[in-house]
């Protein structure tokens, strides 16, 4: 699954998990995750660019 997909999932996880007032230690968890994801994204996006 690509890092756009996984930003996606997460970012509706944790939208959900907000809604539904989950504890905070639980969205902390689900924000680090896609934290990982974005980091992740623009490692990508970054040295995609440099190659050009």
């Amino acid at each position: 699954m690509g890092q756009e997909k996984h930003l996606e999932i997460a970012r509706n996880i944790l939208n959900n998990a907000a809604s539904m007032n989950m504890n905070k230690e639980t969205i902390l968890k689900i924000s680090k995750k896609m934290d990982e994801y974005i980091v992740e994204y623009y490692r990508k996006v970054n040295s995609s660019t440099e190659t050009k």
